[in-house]
């Protein structure tokens, strides 16, 4: 709009309609006669009609600029309902994802009304091989120290191996370090779950010390046991993906496929206190 009045079209329009209205007025004061007026009034005629087109052709582009500038006004508001919008959804998206989070280990409070946990985020995964050490946010300022027990809302991740003031690394169960007593929940067969350097890349490990007669069955829920372990009694590690005969020493390994999905976690809790297991 503000380059169209500053338009050589613009000025041109303007001084002919000043023109066609100006001089009939010069003229009537300066007395001439009627048939002189007649002449120039004829003359002028055209140029009135014209000027009184190019004034309805400025009054058009005169609203269709207005209603354009309000177009953009409009659209400029629209966009930024749009992306307040836009950001309601995502902070409701993220505390629905969070209630989602929390209420996945309400059940294992419920069961658990002895536990204290905190809850960590994982911040990153150190590099390696099998990538089996998790960072977290979290470390001893907040009461985190060695040992203490990292699950998901799926199962048994591992344990706390180191700890600053405000990161903790946790070793996962899959690692050959790591071992815990176990026991199968439908039998009750007892034996011990240990990482192994050889399946940590398929992402299993082992229960072992199993006589030939342990009653141990594909698809069966391995739990802790709570015995001689930096682990609390019945949290889930796994379930038995297979059954090997042990050549050497006559009994059996069960191959276990931890319940935890190490590649998907975010979010985890570790467990600060809790009671110890006695028969």
């Amino acid at each position: 709009m503000k380059n169209y009045l500053k338009s050589k079209f613009f000025y041109i329009i303007t001084v002919l309609t000043l023109a066609a209205v100006i001089i009939p007025t010069v003229l009537c004061s300066m007395g001439l006669s009627p048939v002189l007026r007649s002449a120039v009034n004829t003359l002028l005629t055209p140029l009135q009609k014209l000027s009184n087109k190019a004034v309805d052709v400025i009054d058009g582009y005169a609203s269709y600029f207005y209603a354009f500038d309000n177009l953009v006004e409009e659209n400029e508001a629209l966009k930024k309902e749009l992306s307040e919008l836009k950001n309601e959804v995502y902070q409701a998206r993220d505390v629905e994802e969070k209630y989602e989070w929390l209420s996945e280990y309400l059940e294992l409070k419920m069961q658990h009304n002895d536990y204290k946990m905190m809850p960590a985020a994982v911040t990153g995964r150190e590099s390696g091989n099998y990538k089996s050490v998790y960072m977290l946010d979290t470390g001893t300022s907040s009461g985190i120290s060695r040992g203490m027990p990292v699950v998901s809302s799926d199962g048994l991740l591992g344990y706390i191996s180191e700890a600053g003031p405000n990161w903790s690394k946790v070793t996962l169960l899959i690692e050959s370090s790591s071992s815990t007593g176990a026991y199968d929940e439908r039998s009750g067969t007892v034996g011990i779950v240990e990482g192994d350097f050889a399946l940590a890349s398929d992402g299993l490990c082992k229960l072992t010390y199993l006589d030939e007669n342990a009653d141990v069955k594909e698809g069966d829920r391995i739990l802790t046991s709570g015995y001689g372990s930096i682990y609390p009694r019945s949290l889930v590690i796994g379930y038995v993906e297979s059954i090997e005969q042990d050549e050497f020493s006559r009994g059996i390994t069960a191959y276990v496929r931890p319940a935890a999905k190490f590649d998907q976690i975010s979010e985890v809790m570790v467990i600060t206190e809790y009671e110890t297991y006695t028969e």
